[in-house]
């Protein structure tokens, strides 16, 4: 990682440099997250409309780091990073579709390197534009919140929304996904739009919910919101990883805070906040068309299930065929190629033992292993704050606890969102290392 110690300013012409580095480097994370939820707009090599405005940053950037000659120290998610570049590259020789392999390849190389950015620029800026950016991302999730829940209320809303993203499906129990919509020929009746992407991306903004509050009324208030359109995307998975994070996060608090105010202190809202939003399901249940709502909520969780099961069985059958080579795999997303179905694993891990063989799944547990040590050293060297802002600094631990989990029914290792919460999760310990 690129030394994150902010060169002295030694002159007023250093100082206007130094400024200006930090008003575009603000801007471009503002510009970042407000692009990131759009996902109707589909480019060739899995391209998003964010990755458009990232590149262009990232050369300027790294162009800057060479130039200015900015030291390279060892960052303990490297060794996790290099196993699965080795492993992927590795399993693409395998491959049967070696180009598809190569593309997942290259874009796994752009997402380490817009992780590796994100650490440099997050941990330069100062308090104020910290605050700037993390309600910059609260803001476009709690909008694609209510877009979501709109959605939900209003079936005319939602082929607008799937009309305008490029897809024509006409379906009586579709899930909302807010802005997340899939292109033209990927999708089947209610598939139109990836609720479960967008239910992942709800589920990471309870981050900035967590670490911008002040006001807890408010924060109840707006953490209903997220988790109802988290509810409303029908994703079983997503609810699942955001009670198991809740749970680990009381969990952890009254195991380091041995305080039972701080226990009231968290146990209240969230009894009244289930006690409100018990009651407005009761009444959304009451006035609108209950089967829908079974539906995308109760419906499919046989469905679901019996399809995750047959997926993985598959997956295991290919990993157990005597023609793949356990230590290669058959080369990354290649199984939608040996399983002539088109389909992906939904499970990460598993996803890494049949694609990129031994080195890949290695690299993957070890990545998920670093970033839930990184969460938990935080937490426990600031432990002592508990009074005071310090109890916020647990929704990191309980935030990757959740993604973990929901690594378990899809795979969400590409999701920018997810390397842009281990950057955050990154530059925070940094900034508490300097504080400290």
């Amino acid at each position: 990682m690129v030394d994150l110690t902010p060169a002295p300013v030694s002159d007023h012409s250093e100082a206007d440099h130094s400024s200006w580095s930090t008003d575009f480097t603000t801007l471009w994370l503002l510009g970042m997250l407000v692009l990131l939820p759009v996902k109707f707009m589909t480019f060739p090599y899995h391209m998003n409309l964010v990755d458009f405005w990232i590149v262009p940053a990232l050369l300027i950037f790294w162009l800057s780091f060479v130039l200015g000659r900015q030291s390279i120290i060892v960052n303990p998610y490297f060794a996790a990073i290099w196993l699965i570049v080795v492993g992927s590259l590795v399993s693409t020789f395998a491959a049967r579709n070696v180009s598809g392999s190569l593309v997942v390849l290259l874009k796994e190389v752009y997402l380490f390197t817009l992780f590796v950015t994100l650490i440099v620029m997050l941990s330069r800026l100062s308090a104020r534009n910290m605050r700037l950016v993390m309600l910059a991302w609260l803001t476009m999730v709690m909008i694609h919140g209510i877009l979501i829940l709109g959605q939900f209320s209003s079936p005319d809303l939602w082929r607008f929304c799937s009309r305008f993203g490029g897809t024509t499906v006409d379906v009586d129990h579709y899930r909302p996904s807010g802005l997340y919509f899939r292109p033209s020929g990927l999708f089947i009746s209610e598939k139109a739009g990836d609720a479960n992407k967008a239910a992942f991306y709800q589920l990471l903004g309870f981050v900035p919910l967590v670490l911008t509050s002040r006001s807890k009324r408010i924060a109840t208030i707006l953490g209903i919101v997220l988790f109802s359109s988290i509810l409303a995307t029908g994703s079983m998975g997503a609810t699942i990883a955001f009670t198991t994070g809740l749970i680990v996060a009381v969990v952890a608090i009254i195991a380091v805070g041995k305080n039972l105010v701080l226990v009231k202190k968290i146990l209240l809202p969230l009894i009244i906040a289930s006690s409100f939003l018990g009651a407005l399901l009761m009444f959304v249940f009451n006035h609108n068309d209950q089967s829908h709502l079974e539906d995308i909520l109760v419906g499919r969780a046989e469905k679901s299930s019996g399809g995750r099961f047959a997926l993985w069985q598959r997956g295991f059958d290919v990993l157990l065929d005597h023609d793949v080579t356990f230590i290669t795999g058959i080369g990354p997303e290649n199984f939608r190629e040996v399983d002539g179905k088109g389909n992906q694993l939904h499970n990460d891990l598993l996803a890494f033992v049949v694609e990129r063989g031994l080195l890949g799944g290695m690299g993957l547990v070890a990545l998920g292993g670093i970033a839930v040590c990184r969460a938990t050293y935080m937490f426990r060297i600031y432990g002592t704050y508990l009074q005071g802002g310090g109890l916020k600094l647990i929704v990191f631990f309980a935030t990757m606890i959740a993604i973990l989990v929901e690594s378990l029914t899809h795979q969400v290792f590409h999701a920018r969102e997810l390397w842009l919460f281990l950057a955050l999760q990154e530059a925070f310990l940094f900034r508490l290392a300097s504080s400290r």
